[in-house]
């Protein structure tokens, strides 16, 4: 071959050096990829600290029918009635809010009512709702959340995988018997609403003449003045 030609030849030849460059640096790159570790999950951990700021500051809770046979076995049910209200809570985002109705332990200005606020403790601390059993974990069905993650005794301490499997038992039986009170509450709100309107009219048709005419006077007078 000439050393024209053998020039030529060269010249042909393709220049690999920065392929192969390329290759190593992609193969370095999958290889840092796939050998770095995951990062760990935060684990929980939460040690009721006892100071009563969660039960101060709460407006209501939530409660089930779950609750209710508890307070009944329990014989806790005649100081915990009188504090049972009806509340309609708004789920969803601002355009498409849904309300439904459901069963809260009613609260005031001191927080929940069954809360001492002079002593710092709870009234019905061996027989609290589940939805207090299991704060500040929570459950939706799918996976376990934070409810308050500003909570004291969050994160301090240790938590024994016993522990935190009855604290998950918990919440997940909180939600599940509030599953089962949304169920039933509509059904059983028509039936107590339908009763109240039969005593109603039964009182009404009871009534003497004159006691009637004299309600339906206050009940005109209140209505006009509203």
């Amino acid at each position: 071959m000439s050393e024209k030609e053998t020039k030529e030849e060269i010249e042909k030849e393709p220049d690999t050096s920065s392929e192969e460059e390329e290759k190593e640096e992609g193969s370095n790159q999958v290889e840092q990829e796939t050998t770095a570790e995951p990062k760990p999950k935060k684990k929980y951990v939460f040690n009721c600290t006892k100071c009563g700021n969660c039960c101060e500051k709460r407006e209501f809770v939530p409660i089930s029918l779950a609750d209710f046979r508890n307070w009944a076995q329990s014989g806790t049910i005649n100081a915990v009635f009188p504090n049972l209200r009806f509340r309609t809570l708004e789920v969803g985002e601002s355009e498409e809010k849904q309300g439904f109705m459901t069963l809260v332990l009613g609260g005031s200005e001191n927080g929940c009512s069954m809360f001492d606020k002079e002593n710092r403790l709870c009234n019905i601390y061996h027989s609290m709702p589940l939805e207090c059993k299991a704060f500040p974990l929570g459950y939706n069905g799918k996976n376990y959340y934070i409810k308050d993650k500003s909570v004291p005794g969050l994160g301090q301490g240790t938590m024994t995988k016993e522990r935190l499997i009855e604290d998950r038992d918990t919440a997940r039986t909180d939600f599940e018997a509030r599953v089962e009170t949304q169920m039933m509450l509509p059904l059983l709100y028509s039936l107590f609403m339908q009763n109240l309107m039969e005593q109603q009219q039964k009182v009404m048709e009871e009534m003497p003449e004159d006691k009637r005419k004299q309600l339906d006077e206050l009940l005109t007078a209140k209505k006009e003045k509203s």
